[in-house]
């Protein structure tokens, strides 16, 4: 007992030594240190026995997932992009920062339209190792605008989009805020499902959301792409063995429409309800786009065509959000888009 517990003071110690970005997606974690020379990028995703011992973090808890026994049960800790699981999540965090090296203080990006209970949360992560005071946050579309170099502290407007894995954040920011926004709870994981579904239906196959992402990440398109086609190992729906299929990209494609168009539809929903000098702004501008999600090939070029406004997709778009919480670090004047438990009470 003594031992455990010296090993839990160790490794609380090694948590006091950088300052430190976080983005906490639905599917991943990214960390990077305030200088940018360390980054940690792993799985949201944590294994725990039947006893409710972990059995694995991250990567490795991963690999587990839609292959576990019954004695072993795979937590997802977030969900729509908050935080649902805060016992796991802790657990995780926990383990993640100290293989990461330590941390200091963090800064957390969240998606803007959450309660301030869901805010909240997010606060209580690492709350026993750093203590809430060196805990800040910032809105997701601040830190892609950021990263996609905007002068997000003037009065100009700027709209971003960000498409992930559990949600799509849809930001319009000005003078360091945001000033109207929405969390879309469809991304990835929808457009899997969509997969998952159309594979089951069309060929008579079930498939996890493990391989109906594959297909998604290596054959799904929007516009004109190549027709390719994935073989997926399943169980066939009507004799309950396993099978094999062929899946074309076309299938995969047509399937995850109906939730690209709902985003389309979103933003311009979003877009028509703006005032009309920023609306003015976004119309010269354009809008830019981020999140893993949107490298669907030529998902960008669909977006532009249908909403019939400019595009610009943001570099590196994966780790757009990570990318601007490490300039927000390191830039004075940016600290003041950011908030602490203190300044979220004084919101109410």
């Amino acid at each position: 007992m003594g031992e455990q517990s010296d090993r839990r003071v160790r490794g609380r110690d090694m948590l006091f030594q950088r300052a430190c970005g976080l983005d906490l997606g639905t599917d991943t974690i990214k960390i990077r240190d305030k200088n940018g020379k360390k980054f940690l990028y792993n799985r949201n995703v944590v294994a725990l026995r039947a006893n409710g011992s972990v059995l694995a973090y991250g990567d490795a808890a991963y690999l587990v997932y839609e292959k576990q026994p019954a004695n072993i049960e795979v937590v997802w800790p977030m969900a729509n992009g908050v935080i649902a699981n805060l016992t796991e999540m802790d657990l995780l965090l926990e383990y993640l920062i100290r293989r990461f090296g330590g941390a200091s203080s963090l800064l957390i990006a969240v998606p803007t339209e959450i309660t301030q209970v869901e805010k909240r949360a997010f606060f209580q992560v690492m709350k026993g190792q750093l203590g809430s005071g060196r805990i800040r946050l910032v809105d997701k579309g601040l830190s892609d605008a950021v990263s996609a170099a905007l002068p997000v502290l003037s009065g100009r407007g700027h709209m971003l989009v960000n498409i992930g894995a559990g949600t799509t954040e849809i930001s319009v920011i000005s003078s360091g805020k945001v000033i109207l926004g929405q969390t879309l709870k469809i991304g990835g994981r929808q457009m899997d499902a969509d997969i998952a579904t159309m594979v089951r239906r069309k060929f008579n196959l079930a498939i996890g959301q493990k391989t109906a992402e594959s297909l998604k990440n290596n054959l799904a398109f929007m516009v004109n792409g190549p027709r390719l086609e994935q073989k997926v190992f399943g169980i066939h729906t009507l004799s309950g063995l396993p099978k094999s299929e062929v899946i074309p990209s076309l299938a995969v494609s047509v399937a995850i429409i109906d939730t690209v168009d709902s985003i389309v539809e979103n933003i311009n929903s979003i877009y028509n309800r703006l005032p009309p000098q920023i609306m003015k702004d976004i119309s010269k501008e354009g809008i830019y786009l981020s999140g893993g999600v949107s490298m669907i090939l030529n998902l960008p070029d669909y977006i532009r065509k249908e909403i019939g406004i400019p595009l610009h997709h943001i570099q590196d778009p994966k780790y757009s959000t990570i990318r601007g919480l490490i300039e927000i670090m390191n830039d004075k004047e940016l600290k003041p888009v950011t908030y602490t438990l203190n300044d979220l009470a004084a919101m109410r």
